[in-house]
């Protein structure tokens, strides 16, 4: 054999699967192939073999047949970060790898394919346009913010007043507004709505400022912080009232129900635009709102201390409201404002549940 007809010697790459450090404690690494840390990516004339130092994948899985690799991309936005992006072309298959340098992010791309695929080109049109029509028309969350820090706001206050860390004190958070029927509906109906900005106890808060931090922002993107605005507080409104209407003695507090509303406005946009979100976005983000709902509603069901009540409540007024609200998701058509629209959807979801209120009065 001559020299010319021996297989060339791999080629070993020292990678990180991740930055070298994260911008926040919500980074994850952006691979699922379970790889973590620092590593290295060996290329050879028929397959790349990416390794760290678990290996919790089994070796066929990190093994990248050079053939089935398409869809290659240097993401070079920053030049202290060089990542390639490696991808199959077959089974979905992705992996990110940080590289040490510019030299080494473009020697690599030397020894792998150069195909790109109509469908992934397709998807990176979608992710283009939907960034831009992002920053166009929703660059703040400012209503998701607002309500966040008017949230613990309120806790750290009733912290000071009595109401415990852990332990609850009944008696402040019913001084500053919790739902409770013998008084709500019986004179003081504004605790309908005061009742969702208490909560009882710090594991209580933080669990749902969680879920409104993550699940607010994008849906507020979506929809527009007034329309935003009036589906958090119709939906705060009905899950009190749902709540009164099943057990008219409870007392109860909390921003769940309104949550639980912004999910199913989430969920009713994807419903009504789903040409308007890239396809594995809107798999990803639709899969994993419908999974919360439906966990959370079954773990209430399963502790008779949860407010399940509410929960449906806030979910069937977000829903609705958010599906009459949903608007085209491009600059030009959120230009007209259209507040006709958002008046009608406050003044019919409104009368039902002041028909539901009524309902509960009557029998209080």
């Amino acid at each position: 054999m001559s020299d010319a007809d021996a297989p060339s010697a791999p080629r070993v790459f020292d990678v990180r699967f991740g930055p070298a450090e994260s911008a926040s404690w919500r980074d994850v690494s952006p691979n699922n192939i379970e790889l973590s840390g620092a590593g290295t990516l060996e290329v050879t004339t028929e397959h790349a073999l990416f390794s760290d130092a678990r290996n919790l994948a089994p070796d066929e899985r990190r093994r990248f047949a050079l053939v089935d690799i398409a869809n290659v991309e240097h993401l070079e936005g920053d030049t202290a970060a060089q990542v390639v992006a490696v991808r199959t072309r077959k089974d979905g298959r992705e992996v990110l790898v940080w590289m040490a340098s510019r030299d080494e992010a473009l020697a690599l791309l030397e020894l792998l394919p150069k195909e790109m695929t109509p469908g992934f080109l397709e998807l990176q049109a979608q992710y283009k346009k939907y960034f831009e029509n992002l920053a166009a028309i929703a660059p703040k969350t400012w209503v998701t913010r607002s309500l966040v820090g008017l949230n613990l706001l309120l806790f750290a206050v009733m912290l000071v007043m009595g109401a415990g860390l852990i332990a609850v004190n009944s008696a402040v958070h019913l001084k500053f507004g919790a739902n409770y029927g013998p008084l709500t509906w019986h004179g003081q109906p504004w605790r309908l709505l005061t009742s969702a900005f208490i909560h009882f106890g710090i594991i209580h808060l933080i669990l749902n400022m969680i879920a409104l931090y993550s699940g607010g922002q994008v849906t507020e993107k979506l929809f527009g912080s007034a329309r935003f605005a009036v589906i958090y507080l119709l939906s705060a409104l009905a899950g009190s009232i749902a709540s009164g209407w099943w057990d008219a003695t409870r007392l109860s507090a909390g921003a769940s129900g309104a949550i639980f509303g912004v999910y199913g406005a989430l969920l009713a946009f994807f419903a009504r635009r789903p040409r308007d979100i890239p396809k594995d976005m809107f798999k990803q983000v639709s899969t994993g709102a419908a999974s919360l709902l439906v966990y959370s509603l079954v773990l209430g069901a399963a502790m008779r201390f949860v407010d399940n009540s509410a929960h449906i409540g806030g979910l069937l007024a977000g829903t609705v409201s958010g599906f009459l609200l949903v608007r085209p998701f491009e600059p030009q058509a959120r230009a007209v404002a259209r507040p006709w629209v958002v008046a009608a959807v406050i003044v019919g979801v409104g009368a039902v549940l002041a028909w539901f209120a009524a309902q509960v009065i009557a029998r209080a």
